[in-house]
């Protein structure tokens, strides 16, 4: 708990609502918060000029942070109003995801702080616009190892967080069904379909949840246990579907290596976990009783089903929930 008021400024993107949570739990543990958070994701391009505009800048002179430009232009009007009322400096500025703001608003931002942190939760080679970012802050936060082992990088490594004050263990559980929520991605349906096949194979039940705004995906893409939704899932209530599911499910994508949220959503609130990360194993709380690596085991998906989970340590624990990582981050 701070026990002296600090002001933060906070800014991330607003998908999937989790920005509303982290907001909050600031203010329970005793810190003003400004919020500069705003919705990058809803941008459309005004005409076919700004598209072949940006094209042109991202292929020809590398420009990779054209098109953020465009979108704060959009949609970041409230951010700007937010920076003038700050008066003084507040303790910290967080970023996260900072190349979602055009290069002068981040400098604008980091002169109203006294310490100034990013954390790029999507990795560095996924959104490259932020490497030239990276110098404008105190820290720079990153949760993949490839991230960390790139040359020349001096980041400082990070995992993602639960919210452990979300944990409702009076929810009632849904015995044998595997839960995974994301957005998607036709390059990973393959997988994702075949995974769902395996779990109704071993006599689970896959209770998937995919987002995406084009909304004749459904008539396309079809499979036992894997639903289509064309509005996104919001984060508390997301977390109320984690507690009601027996086993949780996390895909790792081609363009990182680092954990997602399932994987600490999964030790949090104590669930067994179905995993396609190897890397999983190299972490302290890692259990074979509790987590399964697909391709990687064994013994069956249905011998793992009847394992008793095994209880992480309080102290494990601990450091990956929010109130202490956040502790971490502005802190250390």
């Amino acid at each position: 708990m701070i026990n002296n008021k600090k002001k933060l400024i906070l800014g991330m993107p607003r998908t999937f609502g989790i920005y509303k949570v982290i907001i909050e739990r600031l203010k329970q543990l005793g810190f003003e918060v400004i919020d500069i958070s705003y919705d990058d994701d809803v941008f459309k391009y005004k005409n076919l000029w700004d598209r072949f505009v940006n094209l042109v800048r991202k292929t020809i002179f590398n420009d990779r942070g054209y098109k953020n430009k465009l979108k704060f232009r959009s949609l970041g009007n409230s951010v700007l109003n937010q920076l003038v009322k700050i008066e003084g400096k507040a303790d910290y500025c967080l970023l996260i995801r900072a190349d979602i703001y055009p290069t002068e608003v981040v400098k604008e931002i980091v002169s109203k702080s006294n310490k100034a942190i990013a954390y790029q939760w999507d990795g560095v080679e996924r959104y490259p616009a932020v490497k030239s970012l990276i110098g404008l802050f105190d820290r720079f936060y990153v949760f993949d190892k490839k991230d960390m082992n790139a040359e020349g990088s001096n980041y400082l490594s990070t995992t993602n967080f639960y919210f452990e004050h979300l944990y409702n263990k009076k929810i009632k559980l849904n015995a044998n069904t595997f839960f995974f929520v994301g957005t998607f991605m036709k390059s990973r349906w393959e997988e994702i379909q075949k995974t769902a096949k395996l779990i109704v194979q071993n006599s689970g039940i896959p209770n998937f949840i995919l987002f995406s705004k084009d909304k004749n995906l459904s008539n396309q893409y079809g499979c036992e246990g894997i639903k289509l939704v064309d509005s996104p899932v919001d984060y508390e209530e997301m977390v109320k579907k984690i507690l009601e599911n027996d086993i949780l499910v996390d895909f790792l994508t081609n363009v990182h290596t680092g954990l997602s949220f399932r994987v600490f959503e999964a030790i949090g609130y104590q669930k067994k976990l179905l995993t396609n990360n190897i890397d999983i194993k190299n972490y302290d709380f890692y259990h074979p009783n509790n987590i399964y690596i697909i391709g990687h085991e064994d013994r069956s998906l249905a011998d793992f089903i009847k394992l008793n989970y095994q209880k992480i340590d309080d102290n494990t624990l601990n450091q990956y929930n929010f109130d202490n990582w956040i502790i971490k981050m502005l802190e250390n």
